[in-house]
């Protein structure tokens, strides 16, 4: 399996795979509560994530399948237009805003690149494809630090194996489910 940037024309399916990735993620159901409503919302919320990475000078990776993406961006330097929400209910808005806050107290300082999103289609995962997607980006930035924020108990797992490690408690808004920052330093080989 290729990893590869995806092309500008691919961005519709990079929404779809982060959509379908995503849609029994607790952090999703609780922003988005529904099934029927989270089918409409998560490809607006990634759409704007995507958008606001990119505008910042973020990296979109895929499998040449298609079947996973990662999102990347420098750490810091996120860029959200609240337009790109556009379709969003104020009770979302309400708590991404939250989660959002959040986010950024528990951020580390300094120079780093944070993945934002890794996900995988249903019928690929489990296959290694998401620490095969991780890796790829893990490479690319070389000799800078990675942090993410895992969503749950098992995405935590992949990232211990992939040299990551808990970068202070679990932290979570109001009603929300835990997000774990995780922290990797460069020097790690795998």
């Amino acid at each position: 399996m290729i990893v590869r940037p995806a092309e500008p024309s691919e961005m519709d399916t990079v929404i779809d795979v982060l959509s379908e990735a995503f849609h029994e993620d607790p952090v999703s159901m609780w922003v988005f509560p529904g099934d029927e409503r989270r089918a409409v919302a998560l490809p607006i919320f990634h759409r704007a994530v995507v958008l606001g990475m990119l505008a910042v000078g973020g990296h979109v990776d895929v499998t040449d399948d298609l079947s996973a993406v990662a999102l990347w961006a420098p750490g810091g330097d996120e860029d959200i237009d609240d337009e790109a929400f556009a379709g969003l209910t104020g009770e979302e808005i309400g708590r991404l805003a939250a989660l959002f806050e959040l986010m950024t107290e528990h951020a580390p300082g300094g120079e780093y690149h944070h993945a934002q999103f890794i996900g995988v289609r249903k019928n690929a995962q489990r296959q290694g494809i998401g620490a095969r997607l991780l890796k790829y980006g893990l490479d690319r930035y070389g000799a800078v630090p990675a942090y993410l924020e895992a969503s749950s108990a098992e995405s935590a797992k992949l990232y211990r194996r992939l040299g990551f490690r808990d970068h202070g408690p679990a932290f979570a808004a109001e009603g929300g489910p835990p997000m774990l920052p995780m922290w990797r330093e460069p020097s790690i080989s795998l």
